[in-house]
């Protein structure tokens, strides 16, 4: 059985107060917690104000799968069948996981890459398998499991030069902006589908298709935003979540900086344009923040580099921002206020209600946020370490036993998911 190298960080409130700071230029209170004051071994109480009655879905790529508890013990391990992750894995209420998986020698490899999707039953065995990967396009980094059975995720396409060029893409090179497929993995039929090419704007070439001024423009992308990315790569979308009741798609766009927000009530013919669905936009982006900057408009920018948007409690939205410090991760809290409205010139941005930052928390890519049930957060830091911070910032739990994890999810110990798996 796997054992954790985790250390406990007990601070007595005498040095936490002296270790509260303000680090940033945002109005919410950024948390350093350095001082330590001695390590032991969780004794199993919930003294601490560790979240015990919790166990913890450890997601890591180079790594796998692993249920674990406080201990840093393995409770349940998935068998991948030989084959590598892809990045994402989440755990339903009947005890099945939902991953993606590597493709062998994929024509397009960014970092996250996956092409393919499993589902895996509690017993083990695989319910199905799906692909989605050619020479010019691939399904990467996230997938959602949705209520009707059917799987929706971010797709690289891949365009050339010369269609960029026609786009009005100042770069002179392939580029591979992101899509988001909706399919049915019985029947691998693609239900819906939204494309970042079918609602940019440019203001580099009149002549082009798609100039506009960029500013005007809030629900467009601006296609050169990232134009200086030469690998193609401009926007990286690397987390998506479906808010089901509202029928909204949220995604973070690490390139962009931002979090994008879709309106999925569209039909695919609707989700090409910039009319119908329930906002009346199209696919045009209802609602987007962290970086006003990239569509050239005013507010506060909190994002430098983002993963998963988490959403929860109907209107909250935990982010896990890479770069917020220069070298130094966050995990931000908003409150989103829907319907959404995106003004030009008008500070468009949501409240930062909480944030947690250590001089200690950096990762230049993967990382994740969730609330726990008793107001604790659990954060993925992508470069190896699982955390558990207080309300007030306190760190009470770290586990470093794995190599790069993507993500970690967080589960009451009666939760049916964990039943489903005879725990």
């Amino acid at each position: 059985m796997r054992r954790s190298g985790f250390k406990m960080r007990f601070i007595p409130l005498c040095i936490a107060a002296l270790a509260l700071t303000a680090c940033s230029s945002d109005d919410t209170e950024a948390v350093n917690l350095t001082e330590e004051t001695s390590d032991s071994e969780t004794t199993g109480d919930d003294s601490s104000g560790i979240n015990l009655d919790s166990y913890i879905l450890a997601v890591a790529p180079d790594d796998g799968v692993f249920l674990i508890d406080h201990e840093g013990d393995t409770l349940f391990e998935w068998d991948m069948d030989g084959d590598n992750l892809g990045n994402d894995a989440k755990l339903y209420s009947d005890g099945s996981l939902v991953t993606t998986i590597k493709v062998n020698n994929p024509s397009i490899d960014f970092g996250g890459y996956g092409g393919q999707f499993r589902k895996i039953n509690a017993d083990q065995t695989i319910e199905w398998e799906v692909s989605y990967s050619s020479s010019s396009y691939i399904a990467h980094h996230d997938v959602n499991y949705l209520s009707n059975g059917n799987i929706i995720f971010p797709v690289w396409e891949e365009v050339s030069s010369s269609e960029a060029a026609d786009m009005g893409f100042s770069g002179n090179f392939d580029i591979y902006p992101d899509a988001i497929i909706e399919m049915n993995p019985l029947t691998q039929e693609v239900v819906w589908e939204w494309h970042t090419t079918d609602h940019i704007v440019q203001d580099y070439d009149s002549s082009k298709a798609n100039y506009g001024v960029v500013a005007d423009n809030p629900n467009k992308i601006d296609i050169n935003y990232n134009n200086d990315q030469t690998d193609g790569d401009i926007t990286h979308f690397n987390g998506i979540t479906l808010d089901e009741t509202n029928d909204l798609i949220y995604v973070t766009v690490n390139f962009y900086s931002e979090v994008w927000v879709i309106d999925h009530s569209t039909t695919s013919q609707e989700a090409a344009t910039s009319v119908g669905g329930n906002y009346g936009l199209g696919g045009d982006l209802v609602y987007r923040f962290g970086n006003p900057l990239a569509y050239d408009n005013v507010g506060e920018v909190t994002l430098n580099r983002v993963h998963y948007p988490n959403l929860f409690d109907g209107n909250k939205m935990l982010v896990f921002a890479n770069n917020k410090y220069n070298g130094q991760s966050a995990v931000v809290e908003y409150e989103l206020n829907p319907p959404y409205l995106l003004v030009a010139g008008q500070d468009n941005e949501p409240s930062v209600t909480w944030e947690f930052t250590d001089s200690d928390l950096y990762s230049n890519g993967l990382g994740s946020g969730v609330r726990m049930s008793n107001g604790n957060t659990l954060i993925s830091e992508g470069t190896g370490t699982l955390w558990e911070v207080s309300a007030s910032g306190e760190v009470l739990w770290q586990n470093n036993d794995y190599n790069r994890p993507w993500r970690a999810y967080n589960f009451p110990v009666d939760d049916p998911a964990i039943k489903a798996l005879g725990l």
